[in-house]
C-alpha cells in the first residue's frame, strides 16, 4: 500500500523496508525517521540507536489502558529528547520486546 501512495504523490526520496523491525533495524541505520505502527510496552533503545542526529522516532508506548504517543528526537549520538504528545490506545507491535514481570 505504501509504494503506490509514494509513487502517486511523486515522492522520490523514500526507501521502503519490509521486514520484522521489532528490535530495530541497525543494518539500514542511520534513519532520519522511525515510525512504529504498533504499540510497545517500553521503547527499546535499539530504535533510538538507529536514529541519525536530528532524526525522529514516533512510538506509542505503554500497556492498556494507558498508552502515550511520543516523539523522540536524537540531539546527538546517544542523546535524546522526548515529547509526550497525547494518550491513545493502539494494538501491540508483533514480536516486540517485553519487560520482565514479577510472578508469584
Amino acid at each position: 500500500m505504501g509504494r503506490p501512495n509514494i509513487e502517486r504523490h511523486g515522492v522520490d526520496n523514500v526507501t521502503l523496508e519490509i521486514g520484522d523491525g521489532a528490535r530495530g533495524h541497525p543494518a539500514g541505520a542511520p534513519f532520519d525517521v522511525v515510525v512504529l505502527t504498533g504499540s510497545v510496552p517500553v521503547l527499546p533503545r535499539a530504535f533510538l540507536d538507529c536514529l541519525a542526529p536530528g532524526g525522529r522516532a514516533f512510538a506509542v508506548v505503554g500497556e492498556p489502558p494507558v498508552m502515550t504517543a511520543k516523539l523522540v528526537t536524537c540531539a546527538a549520538p546517544g542523546s535524546f529528547r522526548t515529547v509526550e504528545l497525547f494518550e491513545t490506545l493502539v494494538a501491540p507491535l508483533l514480536n516486540c520486546e517485553r519487560p520482565s514481570r514479577f510472578r508469584f
